[in-house]
C-alpha cells in the first residue's frame, strides 16, 4: 500500500488479554487505553468495552483518530515471547468513523510479507476502507488445531489468544468497529481462521479460510459460542492440502457439512457463484442469520491465482462485509 511505514513498540505486555500498561495508572474496567509513540507523534485512543453490534450497543468512542494512514509495525509480548505484526491503515481513514478490521494470516513456512503480496487483501483494504492486520507466526506457523502446523502446533501456542489481544491493542490505537472484525488466511492461516471461528466468535464477526479445512478430530471439538458466518475457499486441484482429504486432513466437503451442522443450517446448499469450472455453494438458512459457503475453485493451493481467474479476495470481502457481531 502507499503511504508511510511507522514502527511502534507496544507499551503494554499482553497475556491472554491486555493486562497492564507501561505506567502504574489503573485502567477503568469500562475501557482499555494504550499509548503509542513514534515518527508520527504520540496518540491515545480509548474503546468502550460495554459490548458491540446489535441490540443498540454503543459505538466505539475515540478521543482522536489515533494512528495515521500507513503501515505500522508493532512488537508486543505474549506468552513470554516477542511477537510482531503490522497494521495497514487505509489512506481514507481520518478517525471520524470506526472502520472494519481484517486479519490476513500467512501459511506454514511463509510470513506476513509474502501473504501481503499474494492474497490481494491489502489492496482491498485501501479501496474498501478497512484496516488489515498481518501477524507473523512462531516458526512461520500457527497452532490451528490437532494437526497443523509446525512449531506453533507442537508447542501448543495460544494463537487465538494472541489475536484477541491484538484486536484489543489495535482497537486502543485507532477507531475500529468492534462489530466488524474478521479473519482470513491461506493454508495454515486458513486453518487458524477456522479455529478462531470455533473459539473467538465473541470477537470475530465472520471468517473466510482459504485452502485448509477445519483442523479438529473429531469436528465436534469446535463449538462456537454462537452461529458464525464461514466461507471456505479450496482448490479442486490442491495437492498440498487435498480437497478430498488425506490420512491426517479431513475433506473439504466434510468440513463444510460440519459448519452447516454446528451453525444450525437447514435445507440444502444453493449455488451463489459460478465461473467456468468454479462454483460457490451456500447454506443460506442458518442460526443467527449467518451463512456457510464453500467455494470449490479450479486451482491449486495458492488459490488467489487460479485457472478460472476467480477474484478470491473480492469474494472474501463481499462475504465478510455482510456480517456483524450480533
Amino acid at each position: 500500500m502507499t503511504g508511510a511505514r511507522f514502527s511502534w513498540v507496544s507499551m503494554c505486555i499482553l497475556g491472554s488479554a491486555l493486562l497492564a500498561c507501561g505506567d502504574d495508572e489503573t485502567i477503568p474496567a469500562a475501557a482499555t487505553t494504550v499509548a503509542t509513540s513514534g515518527q508520527g507523534g504520540s496518540s491515545t485512543a480509548t474503546t468502550a468495552q460495554n459490548g458491540a453490534g446489535g441490540g443498540g450497543a454503543a459505538p466505539p468512542v475515540c478521543e482522536r483518530a489515533g494512528l495515521p494512514p500507513g503501515v505500522h509495525d508493532f512488537t508486543t509480548m505474549f506468552e513470554g515471547r516477542r511477537r510482531v505484526y503490522e497494521l495497514a491503515v487505509p489512506l481514507s481513514y481520518d478517525g471520524s468513523a470506526a472502520i472494519p478490521l481484517v486479519f490476513d494470516f500467512h501459511g506454514y513456512t511463509s510470513n506476513k510479507d509474502q501473504q501481503e503480496q499474494v492474497s490481494g487483501i491489502a489492496a482491498l483494504g485501501e479501496t474498501e476502507g478497512f484496516a488489515v492486520v498481518r501477524p507473523n507466526g512462531i516458526g512461520s506457523s500457527w497452532n490451528a488445531g490437532d494437526f497443523c502446523c509446525g512449531q506453533a502446533q507442537s508447542e501448543g501456542l495460544d494463537d487465538v489468544g494472541l489475536m484477541r489481544a491484538i484486536v484489543a491493542e489495535v482497537s486502543a490505537a485507532m477507531c475500529i468497529d468492534p462489530a466488524r472484525v474478521y479473519a482470513t488466511g491461506l493454508s495454515n492461516g486458513g486453518a487458524l481462521s477456522h479455529r478462531i471461528a470455533c473459539e473467538a466468535a465473541d470477537v470475530f464477526a465472520a471468517v473466510a479460510p482459504v485452502s485448509y479445512p477445519l483442523d479438529f478430530d473429531p469436528f465436534d471439538k469446535c463449538q462456537p459460542s454462537r452461529p458464525i458466518a464461514v466461507m471456505h475457499s479450496h482448490g479442486a486441484g490442491d495437492v498440498i492440502v487435498p480437497y478430498d482429504g488425506s490420512f491426517y486432513q479431513p475433506s473439504t466437503p466434510e468440513s463444510f457439512a460440519y459448519w452447516g451442522q454446528v451453525n444450525g443450517c437447514s435445507g440444502m446448499p444453493v449455488e451463489t457463484y459460478a465461473k467456468d469450472d468454479s462454483v460457490c455453494q451456500t447454506y443460506e438458512q442458518c442460526g443467527g442469520g449467518v451463512e456457510v459457503t464453500l467455494c470449490t475453485i479450479d486451482g491449486g493451493h495458492i488459490l488467489y491465482n487460479n485457472n478460472d481467474a476467480v477474484p478470491v479476495a473480492d469474494l472474501i470481502w463481499g462475504f465478510l462485509s455482510r456480517f456483524t457481531l450480533p
